[in-house]
């Protein structure tokens, strides 16, 4: 079974991608017994509420994000 430590990761991804079944499983078994984690799960999943509803503050130019790109991958590359 994870630890919490390990839970906060998992609730993390859980909620961009679907999880392969043995972490869904082990995750669940841990929320069924841990409080602290449950509490955290439903912060998250309060807080991804109030977001998706949000427009973003602001928009980068499409050259900025091209410029950002280029460099993140000159990174990878090095």
């Amino acid at each position: 079974m994870p630890s919490c430590k390990e839970m906060t990761r998992l609730l993390s991804d859980s909620l961009e991608t679907r999880l392969p079944w043995p972490k869904r499983s082990a995750m669940r078994l841990h929320l069924l017994i841990c409080g602290t984690c449950r509490r955290y799960r439903r912060h998250l999943l309060f807080m991804k509420k109030i977001l998706a509803g949000r427009k973003p503050l602001m928009s980068l130019p499409d050259a900025a994000k091209q410029r950002i790109k280029d460099r993140l991958a000159k990174k990878t590359a090095d």
